[in-house]
Order: structure tokens, then C-alpha cells, then sequence
């Protein structure tokens, strides 16, 4: 079949040439870009990392100073007030916010927009590491740390009501290391314990007896526990790194250090000296799942992993791994099922939108306009897909919700084009040369359509504050739907439609007669009005546009209608978390009842609903209390 002389157009004239003439008169050729973009699109996605959302950049430096019994003014007059007035003034330091709590001094400092992160870090340590007489003698080195966004995976709970504190932990860090040495895992944060600690308490009468002081103590542990480079020795043959490595780690290891070496050979070392033991800081620390002591090691995707792959890595792991006796490993908390039940109810509300779609156009069109107009929704979106991975894009919540945004353009250009190609048929031109004509008569306002979209959308890619940065995928990802819904709508649908056999028969082409003639009549009655008193009564039209504006706009000033990132309500989540706040000062055992208060009121819940709403609860005084259901 040619170009020239296939399917004519009306009074023999022969069919224009050009891509849209091409593929209309070459249905195989059409079909098969068709099953191109479904199988490429479908293969690409199928393949695409899956994250709960994009990566972000926080633009964030966190300086934590801890300050052991120090109360909230001490550590802000000591340590917050030197720290802020020292890196206030570093250039690309937008602003500095302190938090001052008992114990501990927290600072956080918000870098410009196009600032480089990793000078500024350097400028924000070399200021605090100038301060003279800094950290105070009761305070200790600060931790200075770029924030860096992880995606949190899964939480795996490790607990026993046998095992000792000191147990429990060493068996989640040993579960930490196995874990960390599979392929896929980088990132695991212990929580809901204390840290260690190795205590070394001196004798007094010791001290005396070999006229021995503190600060000498100090020096000779600081010598005798460090790892240290002391440079690259080269030779003619290799060259050599010059290194000590004798970080001690463990009480046992700190016993032999000496002290004193005196001439007749005698060495009195730090164990003869002072009581060495492995312990945990003082403070109060209490983590139940179900009533039962545990530790949690929280799993994060750090950069572009994808967390399914490293929740399916770490569970089938588990399911092979031998904890210590008297220990329980489990999954406590899954986000990577969150996501992919987010995801579901995504395509399925998209899904359920697309035959809505298709039911309307299968009222007004042909069964054939109405059926492949609608099958370019989701060509555009799987099509789409072949270009994520080359832009180096995930699949998350943001570009999800890109998708969402884009279904009304898509479901127009298929729209335009089908209408355009069903005009030209009532026109009584033939199938052919009214699927080309159609679609080429709708080129012009569809392309700038797409374009001034994407130039609208384009300022979104500048966003660069907090959790808004999730939206910086949508000028991306509506680049490759509306390309593909281009490539669809005049290569592939007017190819569709270039057949003269109808698909509607009775009683189905009778229903779309009655509701065109409706149609009609509202048109001719109530559009046709309108738009008549409109053009008429100009200046009034436009007031009445100009105070629906303003009442719209009256709305959002005085919170009428609220604004808000994400509502919490409609997020779809298994665990419900409550963080408790009590006065600085608090006993701890203020603090442990209002939680088990909490703990008491789930597990009524539960006992109340015979056991089918919440699987477990877990309490950790000071962090959080969070509770799963079944």
C-alpha cells in the first residue's frame, strides 16, 4: 500500500506524505511501535529501583555537643551561644537554629541554596575547632555531621527476656556486622539501647602509694590507645605504610597498660592501679516489644538503592539466620510493604480512572474511537518508562504522584485527535483521509499545549527547600509522558481510526445516539446562552470571574481551606507512633508511667477488638512508642 494511492482522500486526491500519512497507511508499522513502547516501557519499569521517595538534599549540618548533667541554661550560655556566634557569619550559612536540652546542645545550620555543602562543613569545623577553651571541662568534642537523606527500609527487632543487657546488645551488633556484609546493605542505625562504655575507676590509695596523677593516667591511655599513620616509606622495590594500630576496645585490652617502668625491671600498669570494666553510659534507657527488653537496627537505602531489593535481601537472610539462645529476631517495622501498598492503590485508583474515562468516550464516540483513545492513557504512562532509568530517576511517591498530574493532558491529546478525526468523518471524507487530515489539523495546538506545560512546570526543578524537593521529578517525568502521548496520538491513533467499519452496534450505537442528541441540546440551551450574554455583558463576566478569584483567594487567607504538604490522616501506614515530651527534669520513672499508660491503653484496644488490630507494641522511654497493627 502507498502513500500516494492507498485509501485516497475524497474525489481520488491522493494521500499527503509525511510521518502522520505514513503510519495511518501503515497500520503493522504503527502496532508495532505500539508493541515496542509496551514491551520496552514494561521491561524498563520492571527493573527501575523502587524508593518510598526521591532522594533529597537537606542542605543541613547537625552539631551535637554533649554535655553530661549540664541543665538547658548552662549548655546554652557554655556551649550553644560560642558555637552560634562562631559559624554564623560563614559564607553559604543561611541561618543557625540552637536547641539547648538538658545534657546536650543541639545546632542546626541551614546552608544557602548554592552553597557547597562540603566547604561549608569544613568552615563550620575549622570555626568550632578555634574556639579557645572549647568544649567546656563538663562537655564533650562535639559531633559535627552533614545530614544526608536515607530511606528508611526495614526495622528488625531483636529481643529476649533471658538475656542480659550486655547479651541483647552484642547479639544485635553481631546481627549488625552479618548484615552489613551482604551486598546490598550499607546503612544500619542500633536503637533503643545505651551506648558502651568502658568505665575505669581509680584507687586513691594506688594514686598515693605511686605518687601517680590523673592527667598522667589520661596521656598514657591516649598513647597507648590509638591508631595512627605516620606516612608512606618508598623504596626501589614496594613502598610501605608506616602505621600503628592499637585502638583497645575491650577492658581486658586497657589492664597491661603501663604506667611506670622502674629500673629494677618492675611495671606498674593501669590494672594495678584502677577497676577496668565493659559497661554502658549512665543513663536511663528502656526498650520493650510486647513487654520484652529489645534492640532495634533500623536498615536505610542511602543515595539511589532500591529498597526492595535490600528488604528482600535482608528477609530472606533472616530466614536462615541462628540468633544466640533465648534471642528472637523478627521484622518489626516494613516500609518497603508500605511503599508497594501505596504504589498498589496508586494503579489501582489509575486503573479505575482510566474505565471511567473510557466510559465517558464510549458514550459520545465509536466503540473504536472511544477504545483506543482511552488505551493511550496508559501507553503514555508504560511508555514513559524507558527514559527513568537513563535520567537516572526512581520509582517513588513523587514520581507517582507526577503521573496523577498528567492524566488529564494525556486523556486530552487523545481526545483532540480522536475529535479532530471524528469531525473529518462526518464530513463524508473517507477513514484514511480523515485520520490523517484530523490529526494533522490538531499538531499546532497540542504541541504548544505540551510545550507551555512543560514551560509552566519548569520552575518546580528549582525547588530546593526540605521535603517540597519531592516535586522536582515532575517537569521530568511530564517531558516523557507528554512525548510518548505525542508519539501515541498522531503516529498510532490515527492509524487505529483509519478503518471505515464501525465497532458500535445496537443497542450501543442507539445509547450514544440519545446521549449526543443530549448533548446537543445542552449546548444549543445553556453553553451557546452563556457564552451569548457573555460576549454581550462583557465587563459583568469579567467581575464575576474577578470575584470568584477573590473569594477563592479569601479562602486560603484566612485558612477556610487549609493548605498542607501531606495530610498524616490519609497516609496509608501500619504503625501508629506517640512521642511523649515531659518537663526537663522528669524522673525517670515519671517518664516509664506515662509511657506504659499508653502501652496499657493499646493493649486494651487489642483485648477489647479480641486481638485483630494491633499485632505488637513497643516501648522506648525517651524515643518513641509505636504500636503495628495485624
Amino acid at each position: 500500500m502507498s502513500n500516494t494511492d492507498a485509501g485516497g482522500g475524497a474525489g481520488g486526491a491522493p494521500v499527503p506524505k509525511g510521518p502522520i500519512a505514513w503510519f495511518a497507511a501503515n497500520p503493522v508499522a504503527a502496532n508495532l511501535l505500539m508493541v515496542f513502547l509496551i514491551v520496552a516501557g514494561a521491561i524498563a519499569g520492571s527493573q527501575l529501583v523502587v524508593q518510598n521517595y526521591p532522594e533529597f538534599d537537606a542542605r543541613r549540618i547537625a552539631v551535637t555537643i554533649p554535655s553530661p548533667g549540664a541543665s538547658p541554661r548552662e549548655v546554652q550560655e557554655d556551649i550553644n551561644r560560642r558555637v552560634e556566634e562562631a559559624i554564623v557569619g560563614i559564607s553559604g550559612v543561611s541561618r543557625v537554629i540552637g536547641t539547648a536540652k538538658e545534657g546536650v546542645g543541639l545546632i542546626d545550620v541551614e546552608l544557602e541554596t548554592f552553597a557547597n555543602d562540603e566547604a561549608v562543613l569544613n568552615d563550620v569545623e575549622n570555626a568550632i575547632d578555634t574556639l579557645e577553651n572549647f568544649p567546656p571541662p563538663n562537655a564533650e568534642q562535639p559531633e559535627i555531621n552533614l545530614f544526608r537523606w536515607r530511606n528508611d527500609v526495614v526495622t528488625v527487632a531483636v529481643s529476649s527476656g533471658a538475656a542480659t543487657e550486655s547479651d541483647l546488645r552484642l547479639a544485635a551488633e553481631n546481627l549488625r556486622d552479618s548484615l552489613l556484609a551482604l551486598p546490598t546493605v550499607s546503612h544500619i542505625q542500633l536503637e533503643g539501647t545505651r551506648d558502651r562504655e568502658i568505665t575505669i575507676e581509680l584507687s586513691e590509695e594506688e594514686l598515693r602509694r605511686n605518687r601517680l596523677k590523673i592527667t598522667d593516667i589520661r596521656q598514657a591511655i591516649r598513647r597507648a590507645s590509638l591508631n595512627l599513620t605516620f606516612g608512606e616509606l618508598r623504596t626501589e622495590g614496594r613502598s610501605v605504610v608506616l602505621q600503628v594500630v592499637a585502638k583497645r576496645e575491650h577492658s581486658a585490652e586497657f589492664k597491661d597498660i603501663p604506667l611506670i617502668t622502674r629500673l629494677d625491671g618492675t611495671v606498674v600498669t593501669l590494672g594495678d592501679v584502677a577497676r577496668i570494666r565493659d559497661g554502658f553510659v549512665d543513663e536511663n534507657v528502656l526498650t520493650e516489644l510486647d513487654g520484652t527488653p529489645a534492640v532495634f537496627l533500623r536498615i536505610s537505602a542511602t543515595g539511589r538503592q532500591s529498597t526492595k531489593e535490600i528488604r528482600n535481601t535482608v528477609v530472606e537472610f533472616l530466614g536462615g539466620y541462628d540468633p544466640p539462645g533465648h534471642v528472637a529476631v523478627e521484622v518489626w517495622d516494613d516500609k518497603v510493604e508500605l511503599t508497594i501498598e501505596r504504589l498498589t492503590r496508586i494503579l489501582g485508583n489509575a486503573a479505575i480512572g482510566a474505565v471511567l474515562v473510557f466510559i465517558c468516550l464510549v458514550a459520545v464516540f465509536d466503540l473504536r474511537v472511544a477504545f483506543w483513545t482511552a488505551f493511550g492513557i496508559p501507553l503514555a504512562f508504560v511508555g514513559s518508562l524507558i527514559f527513568f532509568t537513563p535520567a537516572d530517576m526512581t520509582l517513588n511517591m513523587g514520581t507517582l504522584f507526577a503521573f496523577f498530574l498528567m492524566v488529564g493532558i494525556v486523556v486530552d491529546d487523545a481526545v483532540v485527535v480522536g475529535e479532530s478525526i471524528a469531525t473529518e468523518r462526518s464530513r463524508g471524507v473517507t477513514a484514511l483521509a480523515a485520520a490523517i487530515s484530523g490529526a494533522r489539523a490538531v499538531v499546532g495546538p497540542l504541541v504548544v499545549g505540551a510545550a507551555t506545560t512543560l514551560i509552566a512546570l519548569a520552575p518546580l526543578l528549582f525547588i530546593t527547600e526540605g521535603n517540597w524537593q519531592v516535586i522536582r521529578v515532575i517537569p521530568y517525568v511530564a517531558l516523557f509522558v507528554l512525548a510518548i502521548s505525542l508519539v501515541e496520538a498522531f503516529l498510532i491513533l490515527p492509524a487505529h481510526l483509519s478503518h471505515d467499519r464501525p465497532w458500535s452496534a445496537p443497542p450501543l450505537s442507539g445509547w450514544q445516539g440519545a446521549v449526543s442528541r443530549w448533548l446537543d441540546g445542552v449546548r444549543d440551551s445553556v453553553v451557546t446562552a452563556t457564552v451569548s450574554w457573555s460576549v454581550r455583558h462583557v465587563w459583568t463576566a469579567v467581575a464575576i470571574g474577578a470575584v470568584i478569584v477573590a473569594c477563592a483567594v479569601l479562602l486560603l487567607r484566612y485558612d477556610a481551606v487549609r493548605v498542607l504538604f501531606a495530610d498524616a490522616r490519609a497516609s496509608v501506614s501500619n504503625m501508629v507512633q506517640v512521642e511523649l515530651r515531659l518537663p526537663a527534669g522528669s524522673p525517670f520513672e515519671a517518664t516509664l508511667a506515662a509511657a506504659e499508660r499508653f502501652r496499657d491503653a493499646a493493649e486494651g484496644v487489642n483485648a477489647d477488638l479480641e486481638g485483630t488490630s494491633i499485632k505488637s507494641v513497643s516501648i522506648s522511654v525517651g524515643k518513641i512508642l509505636s504500636t503495628r497493627p495485624g
